[in-house]
């Protein structure tokens, strides 16, 4: 029988309990920096720059981080487990760089630093802080140092309305080029309902790196897995005298990189060397964990079906926690009875298709309470219920670590398998039932037949298993169709007129999503599930959702005016420069029905800027009728990794222009070319029919994966391209 404490005892435990982290800060901090200027790191103290860095704008000549995470048994105040032993977890990161400065754009980078200082993660009747301590010092030439006087020098940045303090920075009094930065930063966490911050160590650099190491601590209660990949070094493991786990590692000269934000079609997990690593408080009551979950000790590279398991027992506790979907349950059920009853010859594919789309169209937009693993445990009910044949598939992401190199259940997807051959994946963005996002393609996935949940035990699901290959789209699945139609006004022939229609499927959609409102999509599925009521008869209809009519009707408003500008901002992205103006636009199909699989929108405008005068006669930029392309620049041209495109694709351009009376064309001979390689190619024709030009354009990309050594045909592919980008036509007057 559970006895209620007295208030007396309660607040004991309460100021028992109290008084973590209640060493004054500034105080700590000189403790930090001490310890850290003091390390017997000798690559800290070699200031040389070796020949062949002259020309780098900045150089890392030593970065070092030391982790530590260890835990001791405090007495706290427990409502579930009261009077337990909890065992907190303390943790630190020290990441320290050795910076020489070599050029201006270095020196604007490196000439402040910023960071939050305090920061306080809410937890089930726990506290998790953390804390950011910052040390730094100029090395000039001559060998002379000066500490940065952080505590008085940083300021607070704060942000909205009430000037909330959300960081601090700080500068770097006296920096200049030629000197060298040595800083670190230092997080510090108590960690009671969380683990440790995941950790992934990159052996490679937006600057060279001569040396990097990693040192770590963890206790011996605490449950290490990690994995080098890539070409990353391997880790040494090691006890310490208090019997902690040592990990270290270390590497020189590393892979200097591009910005990742700056480089094109690349999938990190898979090209560069890291080692990523999780560290779990798996001995602790108060975290949630898989059935499954390791005990403690060091593991390095566990096998993928360590991480399947756990992902299978938490689909199983999904499974438990459906009991708040009644009021949805109840749309979606009222949705299929009336379709169904309307169509009762459907195939076991239909209904499997009308399922997704019904349980999409209701489900709650609350995606914290409502999240994608708990739609696809729903919807592998229905499909239970309707006696469609069915398997969980779960699969890793092209753009995350292949399904050899997982390292935690996050890395794998959860989808279902229904009539062997149909896809369902949570909902994302606005595909239609059965499309198959463009990460998933090609990769082989496991499936699990579901005889039963059991989410109390190791494996969660019960049920035999296989494997499914999801296929590769190819180029005409992932197209962009554009057709254009272009006129000379009379009264200005310098300002086109044009009419542009986009075709889009496959992943080519993504990018002119932005386009579609909630509107557009409301009103489609209505029409595809055979829904009668609008939405704002359904908001009429109901009484608790009355009231919220006129907000909706704002939020309408609101939506359509950044729709307008949405478009705008497309137009300008397409042609480098804005529209002169948007006469009309309209968005004709969405892209996210069976019936209707392409985002069809066509936009009325004018365009100055695409013709010259010549004297009497116009020259017409015909080239950049097909918009903005990419330029390989410096980054593409010393690429050193291999390419990861979303899919294979093709861009098709159909232009037809009217020849303004009075005008004849000179100079079409050059719109022809074609080129192509194993990897895609350029085509370009035209036709001239009495005062029409009609002119064809093809870009294509045929392969998703191009490796390092076959780069230079992609290069290629996008010169002839810019090639005929810059293609004018004559129109000579009579």
């Amino acid at each position: 029988m559970i006895k209620k404490a007295s208030s007396t005892v309660l607040l004991f435990f309460f100021l028992f309990s109290t008084g973590a982290f209640a060493e004054d800060l500034q105080a700590r901090a000189k403790s930090i920096r001490e310890i850290v200027w003091a390390w017997d790191k000798p690559e800290f103290e070699n200031y040389e720059l070796p020949a062949g860095y002259e020309n780098e704008s900045a150089i890392i000549l030593a970065r070092h981080q030391h982790i530590e995470a260890t835990s001791k048994n405090r007495f706290r105040m427990n409502a579930l487990l009261f009077g337990d032993i909890n065992r907190e977890l303390y943790y630190t990161n020290i990441d320290r760089q050795l910076v020489k400065i070599n050029d201006l754009s270095a020196l604007t980078e490196f000439s402040e630093l910023s960071f939050r200082e305090e920061a306080k993660l809410s937890g089930y009747l726990r506290s998790n802080k953390l804390r950011t301590i910052v040390g730094a010092r100029v090395i000039k030439p001559d060998g002379s140092m000066t500490e940065v006087a952080i505590d008085e020098e940083a300021v607070s940045v704060t942000e909205g309305k009430k000037d909330k303090k959300v960081a601090k920075k700080v500068a770097i009094p006296g920096l200049q080029v030629g000197d060298i930065l040595d800083y670190f930063i230092c997080d510090e966490m108590e960690l009671e309902t969380y683990n440790v911050p995941p950790g992934i160590f990159a052996f490679f650099g937006q600057y060279p790196i001569l040396k990097y190491s990693i040192h770590c601590e963890f206790g011996n209660k605490l449950t290490v897995e990690y994995r080098s990949v890539n070409g990353a070094p391997e880790m040494k493991l090691s006890t310490d005298a208090d019997n902690n786990y040592v990990l270290d590692a270390e590497a020189e000269n590393l892979m200097k990189i591009f910005p990742l934000d700056e480089t094109r079609w690349i999938s990190p997990y898979r090209s560069l060397p890291m080692i990523r690593m999780y560290v779990l408080n798996n001995a602790s009551k108060l975290i949630l964990k898989s059935p499954n979950a390791r005990k403690a000790g060091v593991y390095e590279n566990l096998p993928y079906d360590e991480y399947l398991s756990d992902s299978k027992t938490f689909l199983a506790a999904q499974e438990k926690q459906m009991f708040w979907m009644k009021d949805t349950d109840k749309k979606v059920k009222k949705t299929l009875s009336e379709y169904i009853e309307k169509h009762p010859s459907m195939t076991d594919d239909e209904l499997a298709v009308l399922m997704y789309d019904a349980l999409r169209f209701h489900w709650p937009g609350d995606y914290a309470n409502y999240p994608g693993l708990k739609f696809v445990v729903r919807l592998q009910q229905l499909f239970k219920e309707y006696d469609i044949s069915h398997k969980f598939l779960f699969v890793t992401s092209r753009f995350g670590p292949g399904k050899e190199e997982v390292v935690t259940d996050d890395d794998i997807i959860t989808c279902l398998l229904a009539n062997d051959h149909q896809l369902f994946f949570f909902r994302n963005g606005y595909r239609y039932a059965g499309e198959i996002p463009a990460v998933y393609q090609g990769e082989t996935a496991f499936t699990t037949e579901v005889v039963k949940y059991a989410a109390n035990k190791k494996y969660g699901i019960e049920g035999s298993v296989g494997q499914y290959e999801i296929p590769e789209s190819g180029v005409d699945d992932n197209a962009l169709t554009s057709t254009i139609e272009v006129n000379f006004p009379d009264d200005n022939p310098m300002r086109l007129n044009i009419k542009r229609n986009l075709k889009c499927t496959g992943s080519m959609k993504e990018d002119y999503w932005q386009l579609v409102t909630y509107e557009d999509w409301d009103k489609e599925m209505r029409e595809i599930l055979s829904i009668d009521q609008t939405l704002v008869e359904e908001l009429q209809e109901d009484k608790s959702t009355r009231k919220y009519i006129d907000e909706y009707y704002s939020t309408l408003e609101e939506r359509k005016k950044n729709q307008k500008e949405t478009v705008e901002q497309e137009l300008t992205s397409y042609y480098g420069r804005k529209p002169d103006e948007i006469t009309d636009y309209s968005l004709n199909a969405t892209g996210t029905t069976v019936n209707s699989t392409a985002l069809d929108y066509t936009v009325f405008h004018t365009v100055e800027g695409l013709v010259k005068n010549a004297g009497e006669n116009l020259i017409l930029e015909i080239g950049r009728l097909i918009g903005s392309q990419w330029e390989p620049d410096e980054r593409d041209e010393k690429r050193n990794m291999d390419a990861y495109l979303p899919t294979a694709m093709r861009l098709d351009y159909h232009i037809g222009i009217e020849i303004p009376e009075g005008y004849a064309v000179e100079g079409l001979e050059a719109l022809s070319s074609d080129y192509s390689n194993d990897y895609g190619g350029f085509h370009s024709d035209y036709k001239l029919e009495g005062n029409r030009l009609f002119l064809s354009a093809s870009k294509v990309y045929k392969k998703p994966y191009v490796p390092l050594d076959k780069w230079d045909e992609m290069l290629l592919i996008a010169r002839k391209t810019n090639d005929f980008q810059v293609k004018t036509i004559i129109l000579k007057k009579l």
